[in-house]
């Protein structure tokens, strides 16, 4: 008498395999909503130091006194500094959901004339110190960002902590030893 067991054979596994993995994908598909895009205020910060930075930078570069070497290194901060800006708003309008066509929105300071009709003089250029201080403090505030970010996030503030660390301690190491 013919045994009655079923024979298994290679298709039949393969069928079953796909669709349970079908099944797999179909079912945790539904089970959670989709992920929040991420935070876009925790860049605020980082993109006003830059935009910042780099303006005292620039200030600093145009100081009467200071040797050719050392405004040479001071416009390669502003530089650097700017396109980290440029950077973080591109990262900010892609997070919102809102790649713009330009994302260079510097902001300009105009002055108004004087009410006597004369132009008030320009301020004076930020010392050294101020710009290595400043390039610190956002070096700082960006490596603290780094620990709760990650993906492209976490890799552009960490390439910007460590431009800026390398600006205030290498770059611009005229203004004085580290502490």
């Amino acid at each position: 008498m013919p045994s009655a067991s079923p024979i298994t054979n290679r298709r039949g596994v393969l069928a079953g395999g796909a669709a349970l993995a079908a099944l797999g994908v179909v079912v945790s598909a539904c089970g959670e909503p989709p992920p929040k895009p991420p935070a876009v205020e925790e860049l605020l910060g980082p993109l006003d130091q830059a935009r910042h930075d780099s303006g005292l930078a620039g200030a600093a570069a145009a100081a009467v006194g200071i040797t050719p070497q050392l405004a040479a290194a001071l416009t390669v901060v502003a530089t650097q500094r700017a396109a980290h800006a440029r950077a973080l708003a591109t990262e900010i309008s892609r997070a919102a959901g809102k790649l713009a066509a330009t994302t260079s929105s510097s902001t300009s300071e105009t002055t108004s004339p004087s009410p006597t009709g004369e132009a008030a003089p320009p301020p004076p250029p930020p010392p050294l110190s101020d710009v290595v201080a400043a390039l610190r403090v956002s070096a700082e505030s960006a490596g603290r960002l780094v620990t709760t970010s990650s993906g492209y996030r976490a890799g552009l503030l960490a390439s910007i902590a460590a431009n800026c660390t390398a600006s205030s301690q290498v770059a611009l190491a005229p203004a004085g030893p580290t502490p």
